[in-house]
């Protein structure tokens, strides 16, 4: 039914469609958001982003404390829960 549904001038017709939408200069950042949601899907659905989260502080996320494991706002230095000293 979909047999040879995306040939190469497919693909072109559809980059070519973007890069129209998009713009030359938004195409980086485009590809790099893209990235970004596939790896924290990935992280996601194997379990390795909470794993990851527990033990460290994210730089643009919530900080969660190593005693009460409560997540703060990122720019608190102590735990809003337990008063902590956020890491």
């Amino acid at each position: 039914m979909f047999a040879g549904a995306l040939q190469p001038w497919h693909l072109i017709l559809i980059l070519v469609i973007v890069l129209i939408v998009f713009g030359p200069g938004k195409l980086p950042d485009l590809g790099k958001s893209l990235g970004k949601s596939i790896s924290e899907f990935k992280k996601s659905t194997s379990g390795e982003y909470d794993e990851v989260r527990s033990t460290t502080a994210v730089a643009d996320g919530p900080r969660v404390c190593a005693a009460c494991k409560t997540e703060n706002a990122p720019g608190n230095q102590f735990c809003g829960n337990c008063g902590a000293k956020l890491a």
